[in-house]
């Protein structure tokens, strides 16, 4: 008896482990739990591109290449969001995003100058 029962337990945990670790079908479907989107962000006389759109809960990151040697782009500031990060010159810069709410958030350089903003379009 205390053998069926382990072989039970056993199995039980084995189904809980796999269901814990497969996503839902929709998930699976749209990609969202998985895929990273990379953006990349060239730093010269401003941001190009200055406007980026996104889809609400997207994991995003994005690759500052900062191409001048210019005081004013020697950082990027996301200010809602609690985000600076230096910018050397020639260096890729890769910022992971939170999952963001619809909604829009900017982006500028430390001296408040050049700016850009992130559009979250809500998934309905």
């Amino acid at each position: 008896m205390k053998l069926f029962k382990r072989i039970l337990t056993t199995a039980g945990l084995s189904l809980l482990g796999a269901a814990a670790t497969t996503l839902p079908t929709q998930a699976q479907a749209d990609g969202s739990h998985h895929e990273v989107r990379e953006i990349e962000v060239i730093v010269q006389g401003g941001y190009k591109p200055n406007r980026i759109e996104v889809i609400e809960g997207q994991h995003v990151q994005l690759k500052f290449v900062r191409k001048e040697a210019g005081g004013c782009t020697r950082e990027v500031v996301f200010p809602a969001l609690g985000i600076r990060k230096e910018l050397p010159e020639g260096q890729p810069v890769v910022i992971h995003l939170p999952q963001l709410k619809a909604g829009e958030y900017e982006f500028k350089c430390g001296m408040n100058m050049i700016k850009g903003k992130i559009v979250v379009r809500s998934r309905g």
